[in-house]
């Protein structure tokens, strides 16, 4: 399974702003920081924000931060809102319910074994969290060019948040 380049940033910006916790950070700052698109990162940053992950403030000291509960976020979650498609094979309904016909899918067993694939996958990524990925702070803020912080670990996310 490849994710997209959107999920990619959404939890590339999200990883940036759990080790910037105290402070705001810019859209300009996460591209320097990960040498991609200002452009990208703004639609990125954009949903975001509407999802209520992300904190965006205006203005001339503006910025932004992640929100409160965003720590404890799972991958999962991430990864289910900034993905459109997990319809791995064709006889797979799409983001839209559409789904394309195969000659073999009355027997196919294949469809099976993809779709428990694609599960094992989501189950992995919602055993972990943003602020669990953000850490050792030391060595990541390090490689991203920020001063580290103290992590104060939070619970693990609950279901009602997946």
């Amino acid at each position: 399974m490849r994710l997209t380049d959107y999920t990619d940033y959404s939890l590339r910006v999200m990883l940036y702003l759990a080790l910037r916790r105290d402070g705001l950070a810019t859209i300009q700052e996460i591209s320097d920081a990960y040498g991609i698109s200002k452009n990208h990162l703004m639609k990125v940053v954009q949903r975001l924000g509407e999802l209520g992950w992300v904190d965006t403030l205006r203005g001339r000291n503006g910025g932004l931060r992640l929100a409160a509960d965003s720590l404890s976020l799972s991958v999962g979650t991430v990864v289910r809102h900034t993905e459109s498609d997990f319809a791995l094979v064709g006889c797979f309904p799409d983001e839209h319910g559409e789904r394309r016909g195969c000659v073999i899918e009355p027997q196919c067993r294949l469809k099976h074994a993809l779709a428990a694939a694609r599960d094992a996958f989501l189950a992995e990524l919602d055993r972990h969290t943003i602020g669990e990925l953000a850490q050792p702070e030391h060595e990541l803020s390090g490689v991203l060019g920020l001063a580290p912080v103290n992590f104060i670990p939070r619970a693990k996310a609950t279901s009602a948040t997946r």
